[in-house]
């Protein structure tokens, strides 16, 4: 088994999406380590409030003494997102002896532009932490589907499918050319932002099926500097309980829709190729 290595330096880590593509088993994944320690969430939804205007639901607005006792997490929002400077106190705070990695793993971050991409790093850099970028990827189609289906199944109509909306593929017409579709589908335009402000070694792409082979998890886990846990490979979280069902004619607009993103990755990761339809 591979052994944890000491480094010396913390480490942020930014989860840059994407949605249904096994961000939240990464979460867990990294919680098996006793390097790690989130705080008190997986998703912050600080950026993506601030700076994504079909995203401003995610605003919290100034909680009352009562609620900030009874949830404080949610002020914990409401602080960083009217101080900024406090989401980089929170997660400095968080380093101990023994925990030296932390992050904000908030897949709709996958809309975020530059500026704000630098600033973050540039914010962690200044306190001397390391700002290490992950983003997760998936068939086009399937990340589509399966967000569908994810939102049908808890009645969630904030991201692109019409108010009681209840049947599956007039979801999927609808959400495939929304807005907030793209901004969680354009891998493309993500990748290159992330490219513009990380180096190449503080970026880790990985693609959701593939993920779970040994090799993967094995590179997963250097790039995070922590021990390789294959068995976690068995694991789901999050999985949609509902099947999708297939209509090839949608499937195809979509297909088409993103073929810029297929062709980008097809050209820079070329197991998606044969993984990808």
């Amino acid at each position: 088994m591979q052994v944890e290595t000491r480094k010396s330096k913390n480490t942020f880590v930014l989860g840059l999406g994407f949605q249904k593509c096994g961000t939240s088993w990464l979460y867990r994944y990294l919680q098996q380590s006793e390097k790690f320690d989130g705080g008190k969430l997986k998703e912050y939804h600080i950026w993506d409030a601030i700076d994504i205007p079909i995203l401003s639901y995610n605003i919290v607005k100034r909680p009352g003494l009562v609620r900030n006792i009874l949830d404080k997490s949610n002020y914990l929002r409401y602080r960083m997102q009217t101080d900024n400077e406090s989401y980089f106190d929170y997660f400095e705070s968080i380093f101990s002896d023994t925990v030296t990695i932390t992050a904000d793993i908030t897949p709709s971050y996958s809309g975020l532009q530059k500026t704000r991409l630098r600033s973050i790093h540039s914010g962690f850099k200044e306190r001397d932490i390391d700002c290490k970028a992950i983003v997760l990827m998936r068939d086009p189609v399937d990340r589509i589907k399966s967000a569908v289906r994810y939102n049908l199944d808890r009645e969630n109509y904030n991201e692109g499918i019409k108010i009681g909306e209840t049947d599956f593929f007039g979801a999927l017409d609808q959400y495939y050319k929304s807005e907030h579709c793209t901004i969680r589908t354009r891998y493309d335009r993500t990748i290159e932002l992330v490219r513009g402000v990380f180096d190449e070694e503080d970026i880790y792409i990985g693609i959701y099926e593939e993920m779970f082979d040994s090799d993967k998890i094995d590179n997963l886990s250097k790039f995070f500097g922590i021990q390789t846990k294959y068995d976690f490979a068995a694991v789901r979280v999050n999985k949609t309980k509902s099947a999708t069902t297939v209509n090839h004619d949608i499937e195809q607009n979509i297909r088409n829709f993103y073929s810029e993103v297929y062709e980008y990755c097809n050209e820079e990761f070329p197991s998606t190729r044969n993984l990808w339809r």
